[in-house]
């Protein structure tokens, strides 16, 4: 289990002292307004920030005791801007740091089999956006024991509707079929309200609301946090309902 007690920063950027846990085979998504601590968070839940004060542990062990081989089998991170330097091919790129070679899996995936010889350097944002998703999820194809977490910063920004669509497929089905959690920041409402099992919303450095997308995601609530004109629509299925802008 992936467990914050309570981790947080002093600042700059400054981040409340969480206690929260990530439960095995969830997909938490992690909203919340431009500066809301957001990726901040996620930087703490990986490791990649060592917090001001209290601890972030896997599996009651604290992440900075972790050795990083590893932590790497255990956890793999897609940050905002992570764009490879070198002219890597892309089934090289997403073999790199596996156990192994199995990249052929994911590559299909994500439908990226069609552009395998291709270099890097030469994608689309949402190409080279997918192809580091199949990175880190290689990175994860291995036999270890314990859970996988997969921590994602804004995995769809780059992605037209149907990409997006059959990533937040593809992850959640990936939670209900392995040992893995995924955690997500999305700026997209209703693809949270679609796709995530919990959401934590976020605001200038602290934990608003937690809970199923029915809970957290009310207009009046985030009319407020966003600054925006927002109305509640009854959702198609039973996970409560969509936002939208008003006119």
């Amino acid at each position: 289990m992936l467990t914050l007690k309570e981790a947080g920063l002093k600042g700059p950027p400054y981040l409340a002292p969480f206690n929260a846990h990530i439960d095995t085979g969830e997909l938490l998504v992690i909203i919340g307004p431009n500066g809301a601590g957001k990726s901040t968070l996620l930087g703490l839940l990986s490791g990649f920030h060592c917090p001001d004060q209290g601890s972030v542990h896997l599996d009651g062990r604290c992440l900075s005791h972790w050795p990083a081989k590893a932590l790497a089998a255990r956890r793999a991170v897609v940050a905002q801007k992570d764009r490879p330097i070198f002219a890597w091919r892309v089934e090289e790129l997403v073999t790199l740091g596996a156990q192994g070679q199995v990249s052929q899996p994911w590559l299909h995936e994500l439908d990226l089999t069609s552009l395998a010889e291709r270099s890097v350097l030469t994608l689309s944002g949402g190409e080279l956006q997918r192809v580091m998703i199949a990175r880190a999820l290689a990175q994860l194809d291995g036999p270890v024991l314990g859970t996988r977490y997969l921590l994602l910063d804004e995995p769809t920004s780059a992605l037209d509707i149907g990409q997006q669509q059959s990533l937040m497929r593809l992850l959640r089905r990936l939670t209900r079929q392995y040992d893995l959690s995924v955690i997500c920041v999305l700026h997209d409402l209703n693809l949270a309200s679609s796709f995530a099992d919990r959401i934590w919303l976020l605001n200038d450095g602290q934990r608003i609301a937690a809970g199923r997308p029915d809970e957290v995601l009310r207009a009046q609530q985030l009319a407020h946090i966003y600054r925006a004109e927002l109305e509640d629509i009854p959702h198609p299925s039973d996970r409560g309902h969509w936002l939208a802008l008003k006119r």
